[in-house]
């Protein structure tokens, strides 16, 4: 019953074993390709640059620095759109844990006529009276974020504009088709990147799942021989015991005769 007991997560452990190895290959296989693909890209960005050098020569550096702000300031407007949505949905949350707050405290005319509550008023409206703190935190630190999300895209703003006077606009004009062609290959590799992220943090989970069954499997293993162990000795013990008072209870045993034999327990 013991073993029975220490085993019973084996077929489990065994199963994650196998999902997990099966998925650390696909991913590993996956994460190869993405990286593959990562390299042929990048090589490519390469050669496209350095044929936007051959046709702009040395322009292609001189307005390479606002078309790098302009992408950062595009990354900062996406961030405060987020963020701005993130901040109505917590403000909404917020709105709404007070009105359903204020509604319990009338419909318990809480503070008015000092009624006495009972215990579950008295946790619905500590619950009430929690979620609206929870959501009011919530609400102060969205706000927060969008508070520096929209100080980083008035940065950008900044930084592009700035960049705009010293290089021109009509560098920036006849530049702008070939920074366009550079921007979207920029995008492709950003991208194939974050599959490369995502893969190798997926990977490692499964390994970590694969490592973690396969320790347990050998803490069972240890678990299931000492019990073994143990039983077998305390069958040895008992046996012992048995055999002497046996010989007790033996008139005159005959000398040189043979003691009793004790079988090896079934293990």
């Amino acid at each position: 019953a013991m073993e029975q007991e220490l085993t019973q997560q084996v077929p489990s452990l065994l199963e994650a074993m196998n999902r997990s190895s099966c998925e650390v290959n696909t991913l590993e296989r996956q994460l190869g390709d993405a990286q593959d693909r990562y390299k042929k890209l990048l090589e490519q960005w390469s050669r496209l640059y350095e044929d936007l050098r051959a046709q702009h020569g040395s322009q292609i550096e001189r307005v390479r620095p606002y078309f790098d702000a302009a992408q950062v300031l595009n990354a900062a407007s996406r961030r405060v759109q987020a963020v701005i949505r993130e901040f109505s949905a917590a403000a909404s949350l917020h709105q709404q844990a007070k009105l359903e707050l204020r509604s319990i405290e009338e419909d318990l005319a809480y503070g008015a006529h000092k009624v006495s509550l009972d215990r579950d008023q008295q946790d619905g409206l500590s619950r009430a009276t929690v979620r609206v703190l929870k959501c009011q935190q919530e609400r102060d630190r969205r706000e927060q974020e969008y508070a520096r999300a929209l100080r980083e895209f008035e940065e950008a703003q900044e930084a592009v504009e700035g960049w705009r006077t010293q290089i021109g606009d009509s560098a920036i004009k006849r530049t702008l088709p070939s920074f366009r062609q550079l921007q979207k290959h920029q995008t492709t590799l950003a991208n194939e990147q974050s599959r490369i992220n995502t893969l190798t943090e997926r990977a490692r989970h499964a390994k970590s799942v694969y490592h973690n069954s396969m320790k347990e499997l050998d803490r069972i293993n240890v678990a299931v021989h000492a019990a073994r162990r143990e039983r077998r000795e305390a069958l040895q013990a008992a046996s012992g015991s048995s055999a002497a008072v046996s010989e007790v209870d033996v008139a005159e045993p005959t000398l040189g005769a043979p003691g009793p034999s004790v079988a090896a327990p079934t293990v």
